[in-house]
């Protein structure tokens, strides 16, 4: 059945849901919030406590992604002592971890891998913040999330906090079939969506939409495959059988949207209690992968209000507490369609940073039950350029040349060139920080000199698309 019958069959009973929906999460955010601050009252007297007895203020996972560089460098500047931690699970261990490379950084640890063992990897973090007592606990990665939401109540034992949204909230907004759901509730716009979850229902969903279009796996964290899924556009039935059948092994059902065209566009906003305490929209023109990956290049915008709107009432329906970044994609009539909500840092932050809201350090001082720095606006036109990930768009972009998302040769080299005269911020840059910058510009020219051997086929290109770097 298609989610638009779905929806049809649910009318009569959507709002009654709905308001179930709301008043569930928004109960367990209440009472989570209310657990949080009754167990960790920070102050500032209790942070240099902290470093008295050799603790940290925060420990942040994921080091290797760039969003946890840009919250490291905020947490630094405001003087908090900070420790990172990693386990090359989505990235190279042979290759430097950028934010181990900051100065802001105190301590830089390893973990075992949460994709081989995500219980020894949730011991490993609570052992660390048992034998150093740091007041915030900050992952940014899907998988690291699902592995430490089970030791929520362990590590607040240990009066330290997992600076994520409560577990009801999580566990929708994980899932985007369940997002969608709730979003069809409240009567916002999405893609014309359909769910598999069988190989054999596939001709059934061939049927439906035409080529191209988007095969999404419903959770983008694989615990049996231990790998990020991210969406792929299909444009033959030999391709959708691939795709599917790897999301079907990962244990995702599979989301078909149709394709749409238009700017991709996202607002980031930050809640506490129910209340937006900032928000900062922005368009992204580049992604690596070129479908559902990082964004390479964006600029921040004024807020749409067709999607703020739509953002803010998803986000505080499903319950969501601290920061999420909502996303939609125009279509070609230019309407705003709903791709997903993520419930936690993006890689689109640094341009939030650069446009004046920090929001890192927002995250901080609301887990610390510190008074929160309320957002006073943003610079809109800022442009922020991840140039590694730009490079690696342009090498892919000259393999797949005729595929949605993608132009000439020609265009995409003249694209990428100018934008060296029109963008001035640059991911992992800070002149009072050049360790990272340093570092990944030697690892960008030694991708480049590797790059003429790697393999292009079809068979290369979907196995790289189906994962994130």
């Amino acid at each position: 059945m298609t989610h638009n019958a779905r929806r049809t069959a649910g009318l009569n009973s959507g709002d009654e849901e709905v308001a179930a929906i709301a008043q569930k999460v928004r109960a367990e955010a209440r009472a989570s919030v209310t657990q949080t601050r009754a167990s960790v009252t920070q102050t500032r007297a209790s942070v240099t406590q902290t470093r008295a007895s050799g603790g940290y203020d925060i420990l942040v996972l994921d080091a290797s992604y760039k969003q946890t560089l840009v919250s490291v460098r905020s947490f630094g500047r405001a003087g908090l002592r900070v420790a990172l931690g990693e386990c090359f699970v989505e990235c190279d261990p042979a290759l430097p971890v950028l934010a181990f490379r900051s100065r802001h950084s105190a301590r830089n640890v390893v973990l075992p891998s949460y994709a081989a063992d995500p219980s020894a990897f949730a011991d490993a973090v609570v052992e660390f913040v048992r034998k150093h007592p740091t007041r915030v606990v900050l992952p940014t990665g899907d998988g690291v999330i699902g592995a430490l939401m089970p030791r929520r109540e362990q590590l607040a034992e240990l009066e330290c906090v997992l600076a994520l949204a409560p577990d009801a909230a999580l566990k929708i907004a994980l899932d985007k079939d369940r997002t969608l759901e709730v979003a069809r509730k409240l009567g916002i716009d999405q893609p014309r969506t359909m769910r598999i979850d069988s190989i054999d229902d596939l001709p059934s969903m061939l049927a439906e939409f035409e080529f191209p279009f988007v095969l999404k796996p419903t959770i983008s964290w694989s615990e049996q495959l231990g790998d990020r899924l991210v969406p792929v556009e299909v444009i033959n039935e030999r391709e959708a059988i691939d795709v599917t059948q790897r999301f079907l092994t990962g244990g995702m059902g599979v989301l078909g949207q149709e394709w749409a065209c238009g700017r991709r566009e996202g607002v980031t906003l930050f809640i506490a209690d129910g209340e937006i305490l900032a928000n900062c929209a922005h368009v992204a023109y580049r992604t690596s992968p070129a479908l559902g990956g990082a964004s390479v290049m964006r600029e921040s915008i004024p807020i749409p209000q067709d999607i703020y709107a739509a953002s803010v009432r998803l986000a505080t329906t499903i319950g969501i507490q601290g920061v999420c970044e909502v996303e939609f994609r125009r279509d070609a009539n230019n309407r705003a369609l709903l791709m997903e909500i993520n419930p936690r840092l993006a890689g689109t932050i640094y341009n939030a940073v650069y446009s004046g809201v920090d929001f890192p350090l927002m995250i901080w001082q609301w887990a610390a039950g510190l008074p929160i720095d309320r957002s006073q606006g943003y610079r809109t036109g800022v442009r922020t350029r991840w140039l590694h990930g730009d490079l690696r768009w342009l090498r892919d972009n000259q393999r797949r040349v005729g595929r949605p998302d993608s132009m000439s040769r020609a265009r995409a080299l003249w694209t990428f060139t100018s934008e060296f005269v029109r963008t001035r911020h640059h991911d992992c840059f800070d002149w009072r920080d050049l360790g990272p910058v340093i570092t990944e510009l030697r690892t960008t020219a030694a991708a480049i000199r590797k790059s003429r051997s790697r393999p292009s086929s079809l068979k290369y290109r979907i196995r790289r698309e189906l994962r994130v770097d």
